[in-house]
């Protein structure tokens, strides 16, 4: 056993996936556990816990700076990360130290007893811990994978929120929709009230919702955002918000994404629900990395983790609203569990060079796979090389001849982009 009084954050890390090998093991036993001998209590505040295929950062985000215009002091946890793990958790936006963090990973660990937690289970409870030491007056926390078994489904929240269903991640949450709906449904609390904009599944959350007596608003039936007089309009369950200015890189997934987080908002408290102006004023300038974030380099660098055929696909359309044109690289990446063919289908039209290369990761499929399953769609102009930042240097390197670099298809790919970018300035 390492000595943890003097361990950086990075030993804690490695640590912490050596305690059980599988990357994935859904289940809430073990945690559930550690956090009964620890004795932790969630915080009696607005809790609010986002599930769903896509979108689950954007909305998260959303409903925290919402929450933090209106005075109030709040915790978030997301996943993955970018760069640094610490992104994972923060207070009023600012990520928490590497000594806050080690201090939470020290207590879980005096309480594990032996008890073989995930990577991101023991991250998950650390998070909590660290997060209750501040004085918030909400959290907003990203559910991990799937949602019955997630590790941050051990919270009961005041409002339960999803944002779309997509096929994805098939190996641990069914192939089917309303099989997946099923598990990201079961975030749904007894008596709690949950905002869904998972259309495509409505019934499959409703079953879930009945059995645990809780009220479902659904998008389109009981909230909707529409456009009106060259402007759009909220309409909530008692409220309407006129004259919302939507920025024109915005594509129908942001826009829904509002729309699930003012209707969160309004289902926990009426007072957290901003009004025209501090939306406009909001969302003009909302940002977050990793989603379809624009870098200028040689020529614009357009970065984006979208990752599954949903997700994609509200990525071209954002894409589109640049007017690129067709003559641009694509620096892609992949998991093993995605549909590579229709992945890459979406982009066919706007992309001339593809440059193809396997992250850092066991899960990652290599270059040359995906290359083969693009020769299936007739794109022949292809180079695929071993890291991301060797496809980086190369991207740069014939840039100029091309009107883009897109880089997509994982948070693993797209992390090391930005920090590659970074370094070059």
């Amino acid at each position: 056993m390492m000595n943890k009084e003097k361990s950086t954050l990075d030993d804690w890390l490695e640590w912490q996936q050596s305690i059980n090998l599988n990357e994935i093991d859904l289940s809430l036993d073990r945690i559930n556990e550690v956090k009964d001998k620890i004795g932790f209590r969630q915080p009696e505040i607005d809790i609010f816990l986002v599930a769903g295929t896509n979108g689950k950062g954007t909305t998260v985000h959303l409903i925290e700076s919402f929450l933090i215009n209106k005075g109030l002091n709040v915790g978030v946890y997301t996943s993955p990360h970018l760069n640094k793990y610490n992104e994972r958790v923060t207070f009023n936006r600012v990520s928490l130290k590497d000594e806050e963090l080690i201090e939470s990973f020290e207590e879980v660990e005096k309480a594990r007893d032996g008890i073989k937690l995930t990577y991101f289970e023991y991250g998950t409870l650390a998070a909590f811990l660290s997060l209750s030491r501040f004085s918030c007056d909400a959290w907003v926390i990203e559910v991990g994978l799937g949602g019955r078994l997630d590790a941050t489904n051990i919270l009961k929240p005041s409002v339960s929120v999803i944002t779309n269903i997509a096929i994805d991640h098939q190996e641990w949450l069914g192939n089917s929709l309303n099989k997946i709906a099923t598990e990201k449904a079961g975030i749904i609390s007894s008596n709690v009230p949950c905002v869904s904009a998972a259309l495509n599944t409505k019934e499959a959350i409703n079953v879930v919702a009945k059995k645990n007596a809780s009220k479902v608003f659904h998008i389109k039936d009981d909230y909707s955002l529409v456009e009106s007089n060259g402007s759009y309009q909220w309409e909530g369950n008692e409220e309407t918000i006129e004259g919302i200015c939507i920025p024109t890189s915005w594509a129908k997934g942001e826009k829904n994404n509002l729309a699930t987080s003012l209707m969160t908002l309004a289902t926990c408290n009426p007072k957290y629900l901003p009004d025209t102006n501090e939306i406009n004023s909001l969302i003009r300038n909302f940002k977050i990395p990793g989603r379809f974030q624009l870098i200028q380099n040689r020529v614009p660098w357009i970065l984006d983790v979208a990752h599954n055929q949903n997700a994609a696909t509200n990525f071209l359309e954002r894409l589109e609203s640049l007017d690129l044109g067709d003559k641009n690289i694509m620096v892609l990446s992949v998991m093993k569990d995605k549909d590579l063919k229709e992945l890459m289908s979406i982009f066919k039209n706007i992309i001339t060079k593809w440059v193809l290369c396997e992250m850092r990761s066991s899960r990652s499929i290599s270059g040359h796979e995906i290359k083969n399953t693009l020769k299936e769609i007739n794109k022949s102009d292809i180079t695929v090389l071993k890291y991301p930042e060797n496809a980086f240097d190369y991207a740069e390197r014939i840039s100029e001849d091309y009107n883009s670099v897109i880089v997509t298809g994982s948070f693993e790919v797209v992390g090391p982009a930005i920090n590659w970018l970074g370094n070059k300035k």
